[in-house]
């Protein structure tokens, strides 16, 4: 068989082993698998299209074959160009292929190029597929099928660094990191040691590997740097609470963690329940303040604190005994509060009760996997609705909802905070109970746009009411249920946050309106905290990352962290394309 070589047969060869190479790679098995059981997997659990995703979402048993399908569509390109090469020395699986599956090779290969092309351009194919708008995976499993094909040595060289970094740290993105990198370093050095036969193309293709995995890593790089990065730990349930301590709601221990409005008025409702109540604050001052006067005059002004509700500084002696932890920390520091409290938590036997409503910024986590994060698994509820610190503390009708996956213990925390004026209603979707809460403080600020711009009744309503169907979008995609938002939790408080005097979100909406600067109005709030700032921040970019039309949420978040003028966002809400109400 006569073999070109010459410039042109040179360039078309890698031409059509590289476009080759390219769509195998793009095949997104973990896609069609997910097609294959009635789901859209990346609207499922990470939203990756790799073994990992369709392990957490399809199951193990389809995880493992995605791997592999995904392992050989690494391979086979690479064994497919080193068989129809003239490379004098094929890779390892080559070598070993059945005598009825090697034939004369055809095409011309200088030093070994076009096994390396296919690698790459496989990889490619896998993070960036054509057959989904090249948005795919991040190419691990896809690598180390064409690795494998080129230099086993290395891949399993790299894979003990693996282990060893992954047993150590317990953080599978930092053991992925370092052994993508380390394939390069063993090939080079066992290449010096006389091990391996590498050429040039191959080690610049392994530290073109190794640069694509850190910058496909480079979000999780962010959170091991902010020390915010999910450790895989094995799961372990805590131990299930008996029926006669859920049964007793009588004198309940109950610490409020956060001396602020929110966290004081539900110490109050409590402590009128018959619960024996201690509420938890970062600042000595305030504590001793609140315990001379008996009002919290910083937080929430004009309401008496009865002399039995004990207000300390003492996080232990807070937390030691208590059936109940209230977390009434803002999200943006509440990582901070729970590793105060760690040493000290018992969580087979005390439920976790948060209240704060946010996703932490850094990490993009809500709050329920931020505690999962510190804590480990707890009793978790969360608690959230129509409910202004102001009226819950001077006894004005309210209803709220808890959420928990445990059926029991929503029931028995819903009779420790009930009374005649404050309802409680259970729910089972602890994640969209959650982000209800937290979306809506967003939206609320947009309210105070309408304010401060001297815009009308008819604007507030059609903000209103698209917040609900933004809300829903990206709230279901992130894992809640669509009926939720349409309860208290979402809808509910969306309408109070967006229409009360005591809504200090709305307020901020409202100086954005008149042309202040966010800075100057946080430093004028004294330190209260409003909630919707940050959230903005975290909700925008999970609204990129899940690629969720979310036009309020973006226009809200120009004004606070760009600095654009609220009326120019209004303008250019209202001169999108035209849409049916359904998008």
């Amino acid at each position: 068989m006569s073999i070109p070589s010459n410039p042109i047969g040179i360039g078309a060869s890698i031409t059509m082993i590289a476009l080759g190479s390219y769509l195998i790679g793009a095949i997104p098995f973990g896609f069609l698998i997910g097609k294959l059981k009635g789901i859209d997997i990346r609207k499922h659990g990470s939203g990756n299209i790799g073994a990992t995703n369709v392990t957490r979402v399809v199951g193990k048993g389809w995880g493992r074959v995605c791997f592999f399908l995904d392992f050989l569509k690494g391979a086979v390109p690479v064994i497919a160009a080193s068989a129809l090469s003239t490379r004098e020395s094929a890779p390892f699986l080559v070598e070993h292929l059945p005598d009825w599956l090697k034939f004369d090779p055809c095409l011309p290969d200088p030093a070994g190029l076009l096994a390396c092309v296919a690698a790459f351009a496989a990889v490619c194919g896998h993070i960036w597929p054509v057959y989904l708008q090249f948005k795919g995976g991040k190419g691990i499993s896809t690598a180390a099928g064409a690795i494998l094909a080129l230099n086993p040595l290395s891949l399993i060289s790299a894979g003990v660094v693996w282990a060893v970094v992954f047993f150590a740290s317990r953080y599978v993105s930092l053991a992925s990191i370092s052994a993508a990198v380390s394939i390069a370093v063993f090939c080079v050095l066992y290449k010096g040691l006389g091990f391996s036969n590498a050429t040039a193309p191959e080690i610049i293709l392994l530290f073109l590997l190794a640069a694509l995995a850190v910058t496909k890593h480079a979000s999780n790089i962010k959170r091991l740097q902010n020390g915010t990065e999910n450790r895989f730990e094995r799961k372990k349930k805590a131990a299930p609470l008996s029926m006669s301590m859920l049964q007793d709601v009588s004198a309940v221990r109950v610490a409020v963690l956060g001396d602020g409005a929110w966290g004081t008025a539900l110490a109050l409702t409590l402590h009128t329940n018959g619960h024996k109540v201690k509420v938890w604050g970062a600042f000595q001052e305030n504590i001793d303040l609140v315990n001379q006067l008996h009002e919290n005059k910083k937080f929430l002004p004009g309401v008496t604190i009865p002399a039995d509700l004990e207000f300390t500084s003492d996080i232990e002696a807070a937390v030691r005994d208590a059936r109940i932890i209230v977390l009434a920390t803002p999200s943006q520091y509440l990582r901070g509060v729970l590793q105060k409290f760690k040493p000290f938590l018992l969580p087979d036997t005390q439920i976790i009760v948060n209240i704060a409503k946010g996703i932490e910024v850094s990490s993009l986590l809500p709050m329920s996997e931020l505690c999962r994060q510190e804590l480990g698994n707890t009793h978790y509820v969360a608690l959230s609705g129509p409910s202004h610190a102001e009226e819950v503390a001077r006894r004005i009708p309210t209803l709220v909802v808890t959420a928990c996956a445990d059926r029991d213990i929503a029931e028995y925390v819903q009779r420790v905070f009930m009374n005649e004026f404050f309802r409680v209603y259970t729910s089972f979707d602890v994640v969209g109970a959650e982000l209800g809460g937290a979306l809506k403080n967003i939206y609320a600020i947009a309210a105070g746009f309408v304010d401060g711009c001297g815009l009308g009744d008819n604007t507030k309503a059609a903000l209103m009411t698209r917040a609900i169907a933004e809300m829903s979008r990206l709230g279901k995609r992130l894992g809640g249920k669509k009926e939720t938002f349409s309860g208290l939790s979402g809808v509910g408080d969306l309408i109070v946050t967006c229409t009360s005097r005591h809504s200090r979100n709305r307020y901020v909406g409202e100086e954005l309106g008149k042309g202040r600067k966010i800075d100057e109005i946080i430093r004028s709030m004294n330190m209260v905290v409003a909630e919707g700032v940050k959230t903005c921040e975290a909700a925008y970019e999970l609204s990129e990352r899940w690629n969720v039309d979310t036009p309020l949420i973006h226009g809200i978040y120009q004004v606070i962290h760009d600095g654009r003028d609220a009326r120019e966002v209004v303008h250019a809400l209202m001169t999108r394309r035209a849409k049916t109400e359904e998008e």
